[in-house]
């Protein structure tokens, strides 16, 4: 990217410098439909690119697919401070007027951009990720090696899948999907007789990034096809594959060709972070925005808001509008109340001992091989409740419920959102139970 920078000054409009960033990180059907339509202006006094779009829809298909990461991309490239609003040619009319000057803003120096470096590591060039110190230097060995092969990246949603996924594609031919619009070009070049070139297209890339596998099925016969056959590229080492996904391997219902496959890559497990490293990222993201937290906020804030790191980024963003802040941070109990987590963490002792008494069961059986059909749904909910509830891991859960390994607690937990869908009384009953275990019941 640095290297990028230093020839952007040759360019026409900062719309070059705009589509050329978005262009090598957004998938290429939805850049082209989407993206480089756009008109642009900017306000240099108010600090604001403003992206165009021809009509509401279309600017807020684009702010619900990608608003965030375009957002993320040109703040790579874009001045400190600068922000980018996404806004259709009506409003924009009806906006206060705006500069038309079509002069490129000025750019973001190496020392300014040097905060996207790993601190402290040995290669500058290597993007920052914030992590435990053993999954970090994974994480460097994959930026820095050109590994071969296929990675699967899984985690919970907001844990970073998709942004390490970008890091690792930034200095590769790449080109990323989302699971939804792989299917869609793919019918897309079937439907319009191109499904030569749009194989050769995704084929003659170095790396290859597919989110959301976790919605793919076993009916999508066809783009199942092509999907075994990016991985068997991948597999003898013509290009590198990285799938995402919410589930680890076991839990993908992409039918046991995939699968086995899936048995071949390299799996990392991203999860939400903790303590300092919670507070480490929140004080990156300011930074990046140029906001300055007062002493005491970064810890307060981190420790309040816990999850999808995305609720992170959205509270540097709401406080980077207010103004002077207030030395205390109490008050952002209310201010930024929907991101905060309402209770502390949930004890699995507290689930075990409200299953069981829901159940009439009692706990040593639930964690013991009986196979009684009470104690089995009791494990089975138990499984379910420590999962959504306590940000366990599946391993941790499996320890608890006395299973060999995660796959029973996956079965477990998919057993009871199966009974879930087919008796309403039940998962009335459960959200009941559920309320009752949050309230400390």
């Amino acid at each position: 990217m640095l290297a990028e920078k230093t020839n952007i000054e040759k360019r026409d409009s900062i719309w070059d410098l705009a589509r050329h960033a978005l262009s090598s990180h957004l998938p290429g059907i939805f850049f082209e439909h989407f993206i480089a339509p756009l008109d642009y202006r900017y306000d240099k006094e108010s600090a604001v690119l403003y992206l165009i779009g021809s009509d509401q829809r279309r600017i807020d298909h684009i702010e619900m697919k990608y608003g965030e990461l375009i957002r993320k991309i040109l703040g790579n490239v874009l001045p400190v401070g600068f922000r980018v609003e996404l806004i259709s040619g009506s409003d924009f009319k009806m906006a206060p007027e705006l500069s038309s000057s079509l002069n490129p803003l000025p750019l973001r120096t190496e020392e300014s951009a040097a905060g996207l470096s790993l601190a402290g590591g040995p290669d500058a060039s290597v993007p920052e990720f914030v992590a435990e110190t053993n999954l970090k230097e994974r994480i460097r060995s994959l930026c820095n090696d050109s590994w071969k092969g296929i990675l699967y990246i899984y985690g919970p949603s907001g844990a970073g899948k998709s942004h390490l996924a970008r890091l690792l594609s930034a200095r590769a031919k790449s080109a990323f999907f989302s699971m939804e619009e792989f299917m869609v070009s793919f019918a897309t070049a079937s439907s319009e007789g191109k499904l030569l070139e749009w194989k050769k297209e995704i084929h003659s890339k170095e790396m290859v990034v597919l989110d959301d596998l976790q919605f793919l099925r076993k009916k999508a016969i066809r783009t199942s096809e092509q999907l075994r056959s990016l991985m068997d590229s991948a597999l003898q080492g013509k290009i590198r594959l990285v799938l995402l996904a919410d589930q680890p391997v076991a839990q993908i219902d992409g039918g046991p060709d995939l699968r086995s496959r899936l048995l071949e890559a390299r799996p990392l497990e991203l999860s939400f972070l903790s303590g300092d490293l919670r507070q480490t990222l929140l004080q990156q993201l300011c930074n990046r925005i140029g906001l300055r937290l007062p002493g005491g906020y970064s810890a307060y804030l981190a420790a309040r808001i816990k999850g999808d790191h995305r609720k992170l980024l959205n509270a540097a963003h709401r406080l980077s509008v207010q103004g002077d802040l207030p030395e205390d941070p109490a008050w952002t109990e209310t201010f930024l109340e929907d991101l905060m987590d309402s209770s502390e963490a949930i004890q699995p002792e507290a689930v075990l001992q409200s299953v069981c008494k829901f159940y009439n069961v009692h706990p040593d059986l639930v964690c013991s091989s009986a196979r009684d059909q009470s104690v089995v749904r009791a494990r089975h909910l138990c499984a379910f409740f420590l999962h959504k509830l306590s940000g366990l891991k599946l391993s941790e859960i499996a320890t608890i419920l006395g299973r060999k390994d995660h796959s029973a607690v996956l079965y477990g937990i998919r057993k009871t959102e199966s009974l879930f869908s087919q008796d309403l009384f039940l998962r009335k009953q459960a959200a009941a139970l559920e309320r009752q275990i949050q309230d400390g019941a």
